[in-house]
């Protein structure tokens, strides 16, 4: 592509096969010695084979093109003008389509197969097939298989220095005489300091070319591989493959033995029994407003546009990347595949299967319990699950509670966190007294009762034929799976709350009687929080959810009431603080706890990261985007609701000020002042970072279409205020 001074005009006439009729002007001198130069090399000139708008062609102001562009003659893609709102140059942008290998051996194969997937005679299964093997056969072909192999941080050398320090153990051990003993002890020692110095260097150069690649990685703005390799740095791996013990306790060494009781564990797990009285739901008397016919090509587009790069794939081992390489040829063999689904009521039965992958979670890991599992799924299907909750999430959403944030457009934690804190310090403002009980469900997810659920689904008005997709295609981990488990806790806390008034005083006309986001339930009480838990628990166990007694605990401020609260029989643990939602709210107000706690953690966080800081490989500017990340991040996660005293202020300001000289290397006796320090770092003070995120918190909640449980808030009633001290 360049400025050529050469008109091509809109006369092909001996130049058929390298140019077409959509030109401008009359061609001149320059223009056939490139039109030579083209046909000589094959090459096609854009520009004129496609119609355009005539604003869209002229390149130069006495709108002729001067400016062209030249793509081999089996690559032809679109060339246009793009016109800037101001310019002084005279000469207009120009812009080329260009299609890659992959997207042309795309559509190639699915030209060859269209009348396939066109024809209606052919089942489900057999149009799937051809699909997928298009996909994989085009990927195998252009892209090919790369095995990613990661550098070892001990390299060839070392290996042999300590095989050749064990022989010069086994030598030492062998020797019989003090001669030969002394000898062989020499030997050793001197075998083993070469072993260290050698790890040593081993270690200093696998970190400088991690520090390298994080270095390259942040040049080209690519998060997904800075965030890699500074996990890496930072040393955050977790052993998975270690022993589980069988049901009574027993460790089990082998292989096999452990991945029968894996298949045990999450077979019982994923396909627990009945609940014993499973509720009679009715089922709405009109379906909701949802839009039954066959998906549009517009909205397997958008659903195709929302998919991310970078995840695993499924057992179909198609990556979201290769769907999105070329979105118009996805979208007609999705639409195709889409449509027969739709007209048959039923998903692909590999669509239902998955990849199970365990990931640790907090305690005893030989024990099957602290693992979670995450459902590796198909990406196609993943498209199909996009189309079904857009069309249902927003009739079905305004049927929800206003108490509930999780999985939902315009909610967040921070709302959540805000209104906890405004109810316990108005409580304790108005001498209110507040029962606040944190539920906690065992393995929520994975413990809903399928025959429930579809119930639900009819209770709330989804039409038929959805019922039926999801029915034959719902799987643990799929995207509609959070949007199924909301229906699930509302319909358990409208029949918790259903003619009682058990909850506080939110507003003159109002009571607000629990907090959700997701399965983290915030029971709310003035003095009647044992009828609540009994009736939450006995609905929720209708409905398969068990409420784990070792993780419920309840906050208990102003009242002097002793009497325990029970759930199933037990007492449920009293405590002082609570971590709901990632931030400490406790029975004083404040945020002080809160505060201390976030400088833990991002002091953690900060201290892990000290290879990033000590590195001479990786550049000032990189650091601080990975403090911004990485620690920052942790520092300030729920500061819009902190109450910012001058003693906060300057506790969290100090932590500040020591991370960033730290990161430029700035120790006494060196002197500099914060304001020049925080120039230097591109930060302003951390009392203006958190007055920022406030009023950012307020705007986004004052703006909201529709007011959520923050913005109702009138005063807590059933109490009155101290009254002040006399002077």
């Amino acid at each position: 592509m360049g400025d050529l001074n050469a008109k091509i005009g809109n006369d092909n006439t001996g130049y058929e096969d390298i140019m077409g009729v959509h030109g401008l002007g009359q061609m001149n001198e320059n223009g056939e010695r490139f039109a030579d130069l083209c046909s000589l090399n094959q090459l096609v000139i854009g520009g004129s084979i496609f119609p355009h708008k005539r604003i869209h062609k002229a390149t130069w102001r006495t709108k002729s093109i001067i400016s062209a562009s030249t793509e081999s003659s089996d690559i032809r893609g679109g060339t246009r003008v793009i016109r800037p709102p101001s310019c002084t140059d005279d000469n207009e942008t120009v812009t080329k389509e260009v299609q890659t290998a992959f997207q042309i051996s795309l559509y190639n194969r699915l030209q060859l197969l269209q009348e396939i997937l066109e024809d209606t005679e052919v089942d489900l299964e057999r149009q799937w097939q051809v699909t997928k093997r298009t996909w994989l056969d085009t990927c195998e072909e252009v892209l090919g298989k790369n095995k990613i192999k990661q550098k070892e941080c001990i390299s060839a050398e070392t290996l042999q220095k300590v095989e050749e320090r064990k022989r010069k153990k086994t030598a030492l051990n062998m020797s019989r005489t003090r001669a030969a003993k002394a000898k062989t002890q020499e030997d050793y020692t001197a075998a083993d300091k070469e072993v260290k110095k050698s790890v040593k260097r081993d270690k200093r150069d696998y970190i400088n070319d991690l520090a390298n690649q994080a270095e390259e990685a942040a040049g080209k703005g690519n998060q997904r591989d800075l965030y890699a390799v500074t996990r890496r740095l930072a040393g955050k791996f977790q052993q998975t493959d270690k022993p589980v013990k069988d049901k009574t306790g027993n460790p089990l060494t082998t292989t096999e033995g452990q991945l029968k009781r894996w298949a045990e564990h999450f077979s019982e797990l994923l396909n627990r029994p009945p609940p014993k009285s499973p509720p009679d739901i009715p089922p709405a008397e009109t379906e909701l407003p949802i839009d039954c016919d066959k998906p549009s090509k517009a909205e397997i587009k958008k659903a195709i546009m929302l998919l991310k790069n970078g995840k695993a794939v499924g057992p179909d081992d198609i990556p979201a990347e290769a769907i999105k390489a070329d979105i118009g040829t996805a979208v007609n063999m999705l639409h195709s595949l889409f449509s027969k689904i739709w007209e048959e009521e039923r998903v692909l039965p590999e669509w239902k299967e998955g990849i199970l992958i365990k990931l640790p979670k907090k305690g005893d890991l030989s024990s099957c319990n602290n693992y979670r599992g995450i459902m590796m799924l198909s990406v196609p299907g993943k498209v199909l699950n996009r189309v079904l909750s857009e069309r249902m999430k927003e009739a079905v959403d305004a049927k929800l509670r206003d108490q509930q944030a999780g999985f939902r457009r315009y909610r967040s934690c921070i709302d959540q966190i805000a209104s906890l804190r405004i109810i316990v310090e108005q409580s304790l403002e108005w001498n209110s007294p507040l029962y606040i009980n944190f539920i906690d469900y065992e393995k929520a997810f994975d413990s809903v009762d399928r025959q429930t659920l579809w119930k639900l689904l009819r209770h709330y008005g989804v039409p038929k034929k959805f019922i039926s997709l999801i029915k034959t295609g719902v799987r643990q981990g799929c995207l509609l799976s959070p949007f199924l488990f909301l229906l699930v806790i509302d319909w358990i806390m409208k029949t918790t709350t259903a003619g009682r008034n058990n909850g506080i005083q939110w507003t003159p006309w109002t009571q607000l009687e629990d907090l959700d986001f997701a399965d983290d339930l915030a029971l709310l009480s003035h003095n009647q929080m044992q009828d609540k838990t009994t009736r939450l628990a006995t609905t929720s166990a209708r409905t398969g959810l068990v409420i784990n007694r070792r993780k419920t605990e309840l906050m208990k401020i102003n009242t002097t009431v002793s009497t325990p609260v029970t759930g199933g029989g037990e007492p449920i643990q009293e405590v002082e603080s609570f971590v709901y939602l990632g931030s400490t709210a406790d029975t004083q107000g404040g945020t002080d706890r809160d505060v201390t706690a976030r400088i833990g953690k991002a002091r953690a966080a900060f201290v892990m990261l000290k290879n990033i800081w000590a590195s001479r490989e990786i550049t000032t500017a990189t650091k601080l985007r990975i403090f911004n990340s990485n620690v920052k991040s942790v520092l300030l996660y729920g500061s819009e609701t902190w109450r910012m005293t001058k003693a906060t202020q300057q506790k969290i300001q100090t932590f500040f000020n020591t991370c960033l000289r730290r990161i430029f290397k700035i120790r006494w006796p060196d002197k500099i002042s914060n304001k020049e320090l925080w120039q230097r770092a591109g930060q302003e003070s951390i009392t203006s970072q958190i007055l920022r995120r406030k009023w950012g918190w307020i705007g986004h909640t004052l703006r909201k279409p529709d007011a959520g449980v923050e913005a109702d808030w009138d005063q807590l009633d059933g109490g009155k205020r101290d009254s002040p001290e006399p002077r």
